[in-house]
């Protein structure tokens, strides 16, 4: 049976601010930690892509379900394009840092870890493609990093960009090989319903997944 919808504690949560394109982040207080991020992936037949990462005030919005996604937000839902992601989010006002983590698709089964810094008081928001889907990303919105360690069985979230066809000329991954093709959609993020059957899409029974798809430790290391 599937369980879909699943939102830990602190995931999705609800932001404010617009993109604001401003290179200064401003106001921040208190000394800087190394914080260690692993992903798991869980499914069986889900690549996901490297991870954007945004170390970032709680004012700033990365992304919200209910909400529009972003250009870029989009960019890495529809085709894991993480140089557009990072260098956008990098000029936004409030973020500290922009970064991807991972330098390879994450492997169902598989596990990265990567290290960032940040304040315990800034959020992290994160992103990464199921890349046999047309849109379709799991990631975190806007954690506060905190101390400790903190972990998030997270779901996966339709960026509403592009229209769930299932069709291969229309999916980046091995189950299509066919980047940068787009059947655009003008919707809101929102849990993502999986891979259902569409005619003459790619099959339910190998590509579905079950929620969570991913845990993701959040690790003060200092």
């Amino acid at each position: 049976m599937k369980i879909r919808h699943v939102a830990a504690a602190g995931v999705a949560l609800a932001a404010t601010a617009a993109i604001v394109p401003n290179a200064a982040e401003a106001g921040s207080r208190g000394p800087t930690a190394t914080y260690q991020i692993t992903i798991v992936n869980h499914t069986d037949a889900q690549p996901l892509s490297p991870v954007g990462a945004v170390v970032h005030r709680g004012g700033t919005d990365v992304w919200s379900t209910g909400q529009p996604a972003s250009a870029a937000v989009a960019a890495v839902a529809e085709d894991a394009a993480l140089p557009v992601f990072v260098a956008t989010y990098d000029q936004v006002r409030g973020v500290r840092s922009a970064s991807v983590g991972g330098n390879a698709p994450i492997g169902p089964g598989q596990t990265i870890t990567f290290e960032l810094e940040g304040r315990r008081s800034d959020r992290l928001s994160l992103v990464s493609m199921l890349v046999n889907t047309n849109d379709a990303f799991t990631g975190l919105d806007a954690v506060r990093l905190g101390n400790g360690t903190r972990t998030f069985d997270v779901g996966a979230y339709d960026a509403g960009t592009e229209v769930n066809n299932e069709l291969p000329a229309f999916i980046p991954g091995p189950a299509g090989n066919s980047p940068g093709v787009r059947d655009p959609e003008g919707g809101v993020i929102s849990p993502h319903e999986g891979i259902v059957g569409q005619p003459g899409g790619i099959d339910p029974a190998v590509y579905d997944w079950d929620d969570p798809v991913a845990t993701i430790t959040v690790e003060r290391l200092d």
